[in-house]
């Protein structure tokens, strides 16, 4: 089974994430939380903790984790500490700039899915 926390439900995304993920069984969507940005850290733990704990009591092969930074960080390594296999989704960002009617500048971007990387430390291999 694979825990997708994300802002991403399983059932959006495209054919290659879906079959990357058919690697690790079933996909359970656990939303990822709101978080505060006046949280301090102290609170962000707190959050942190109830996340881990709930995603560890599932006992899933693998998690896949995106959102707000901080709380990433933080639940990245705790579930790594507690032995989880953590992964990411590596996507080619495509980009298109244009000049709108009203004089404007926009900005594009398609995020396509090639892979998940696991996380991992630094100094371990």
């Amino acid at each position: 089974m694979l825990i997708n926390c994300s802002n991403h439900p399983s059932h959006l995304w495209g054919a290659k994430q879906k079959e990357a993920a058919s690697e690790y069984g079933e996909v359970l969507d656990i939303p990822f939380p709101q978080v505060d940005p006046q949280l301090d850290e102290a609170g962000l733990r707190q959050i942190v903790g109830d996340y881990a704990a709930r995603i560890e009591a599932i006992g899933a092969d693998a998690v896949f984790l995106a959102g707000e930074f901080t709380f990433l960080f933080m639940l990245v390594d705790k579930l790594l500490k507690d032995g989880e296999n953590v992964i990411c989704a590596c996507s080619r960002r495509e980009t298109v700039e244009f000049l709108r009617a009203d004089g404007a500048t926009e900005k594009r971007a398609v995020f396509v899915f090639e892979r998940f990387r696991k996380y991992s430390y630094y100094d371990r291999q």
